[in-house]
């Protein structure tokens, strides 16, 4: 997190704002939430909330629309969380319902978020994850668009 640089930064205050987030944010607040993220933290749990919030927003206020917010501040992320960008799309990799709902949102995204995306997700390639054929669908699905 940006703004929590030291170890012994109040993590329980961040927690709570998440939480409050999380229950009365909505979908609109995801582009906001993408400029947090930081790859130097000393606290990288925070980040790993950040993103169970954002994903928790999303299916509270519509799926399909909260992932087209987080495809959009995608871009905000880089290059200082090129990690958190990654880790984001692994978890979207690792989920049906995301994936699918994250597919249907790209239809939707910018250009030059596509182009950002198709790199994080190249990125991703190159390790060859488990779920590779995912990864070459989305980046087909991009590719023709």
């Amino acid at each position: 997190m940006r703004f929590m640089e030291n170890e012994g930064d109040n993590i329980e205050i961040f927690e709570e704002i998440l939480n409050n987030l999380s229950l009365h944010g909505t979908n609109d607040i995801i582009p906001d939430l993408c400029t947090v993220f930081e790859d130097d933290i000393a606290e990288p749990t925070a980040d790993d909330y950040l993103i169970e919030t954002i994903f928790y927003i999303a299916k509270r206020n519509g799926l399909e629309d909260g992932l087209l917010k987080l495809a959009n501040g995608i871009p905000s992320m880089l290059p200082h969380a090129k990690f958190w960008a990654e880790r984001i799309h692994r978890t979207l990799l690792n989920s049906e319902i995301y994936l699918e709902a994250y597919m249907n949102a790209l239809d939707q995204v910018n250009s030059s978020a596509k182009l950002i995306i198709k790199d994080i997700l190249q990125a991703i390639k190159e390790d060859e994850p488990p779920n590779l054929e995912k990864v070459n669908i989305i980046l087909d699905k991009l590719n023709y668009k």
